[in-house]
Parts: structure tokens; sequence; C-alpha cells
């Protein structure tokens, strides 16, 4: 056996050959992705739809709204404010408060 590692793919700096260009969108992926959608969208405007949701324990009915919401609505993430900022005085400050103003 060779100590020599072997070298796989194609070198550095060469260009792309073959395959989809970046950024092509992958055909095959929006077309199941629209026919989903529309079997859901059927699904979800049915009263198959609204017995089935009725038929769950309140608690699982829950926990399927709120995973149905997920795809609806965006996730809003937690923002922190933080009210103790410090204040730096300037100097015009500084001469007011050594001349025994405010």
């Amino acid at each position: 056996m060779s100590t020599e590692k072997r070298k796989v793919g194609r070198p550095a700096g060469t260009p792309k050959t073959g395959g989809r260009v970046a950024g092509t969108p992958n055909k095959v992926s929006s077309k199941v992705r629209n026919i989903l959608a529309e079997i859901t969208d059927d699904y979800y405007s049915s009263e198959q739809f609204k017995n089935d949701l009725s038929d769950l324990e309140p608690k699982d009915r829950i926990q399927a709204m709120e995973k149905f919401t997920s795809y609806v609505a965006p996730k809003l993430q937690s923002t922190t404010l933080d009210v103790a900022t410090e204040t730096k005085k300037t100097i015009e400050d500084r001469l007011i408060a050594l001349s025994g103003g405010k």
C-alpha cells in the first residue's frame, strides 16, 4: 500500500462541470410541493378536517392547532431590553455641577 493520500474530487479553482446551475430551483421538489399544498388545502377546507379536529381530546386539539399555526404565522423571537444604560456626563454637565448648579 502506498503512504500517499489520494485526492478525491476536482482540484481547487477548476470550474464546475455539469449538474444544475447554482440558484436554479429543483423542478421535482416544486412539483411535489405544489401537489402537497393542493391536497392539504383541500383537506383543511373540508368537513372531514373539522370532524377530525373535533374528535380529538382538548389537549390534543390544542397541540394540533399549535403545530398548524407554526406553518401559518412566523414564530416571534424574544427580545431583551436593557433599561440600565450608562449615561456619560459631558464636560458641560461637569462644569455645571462644579459651579454649584444642578
